[in-house]
């Protein structure tokens, strides 16, 4: 499941909302460009060494974080934060970009994903 979300959401009701519902929240910030966006993902996440930084290899690294084990979590909620930005800038990126997330999501029912387009 993915969902985006305004600036008429607070990062602090989205987190909230998201663990009060059992699950394990991870926040992704948003780059001004692809390649900061890509890399920001890599560091927060924890990519391994190999990863291609590009958007397939942004597919598979997120299908593997996708299937990590829950450790009693309900589900893997993944916010990625103050995408407007690129959206504004890049509009194509963050669309490629949120196209991946949504693939992922629909690949994994246990991994949720918020955007916050603020």
């Amino acid at each position: 499941m993915i969902r985006i979300l305004g600036p008429e959401v607070t990062f602090d009701d989205v987190v909230r909302g998201a663990r009060d519902r059992g699950h394990d929240v991870c926040v992704v910030p948003a780059g001004a460009t692809k390649a900061e966006s890509i890399e920001l993902f890599a560091q927060v996440l924890d990519f391994p060494d190999w990863f291609g930084r590009n958007l397939d290899a942004l597919a598979d690294c997120l299908h593997d974080f996708a299937e990590q084990p829950l450790g009693g979590a309900r589900a893997r909620h993944l916010v990625w934060d103050g995408a407007a930005q690129l959206r504004r800038g890049h509009l194509e990126t963050f669309e490629d970009i949120a196209g991946v997330l949504d693939e992922v999501s629909q690949d994994h029912a246990s991994f949720v994903v918020t955007i916050l387009d603020r």
